[in-house]
């Protein structure tokens, strides 16, 4: 019955922290760049489209809306014609 026990708590335990530690993360794009743009730059003003968000967003916006970056990435896409390069935001809340 203790060893049960134990069992139990050590697993609700487990599941708890794990809880406390979820993160929500999204995935956000910037335009892509034009042909005559090698790649567009990335600064205050570069606007992003984020899975599950309305509208553009800046990353000063995200961070008030409690949101983090926690990785930038240089994309490409040749789906259309010419290669297209684009920035990649990968945003958590905790």
């Amino acid at each position: 019955m203790f060893r049960t026990t134990a069992r139990v708590l050590a697993v609700a335990s487990l599941l708890v922290t794990a809880a406390a530690h979820a993160a929500d993360g999204r995935v956000c794009t910037s335009d892509p760049s034009t042909g005559q743009e090698l790649m567009k730059t990335f600064d205050a003003a570069t606007a992003f489209t984020c899975e599950g968000m309305d509208g553009k967003h800046r990353i000063s916006g995200l961070y008030k809306q409690g949101w983090t970056v926690a990785h930038v990435l240089p994309a490409s896409r040749s789906d259309d014609g010419p290669i297209r390069t684009y920035w990649v935001l990968v945003i958590e809340k905790r």
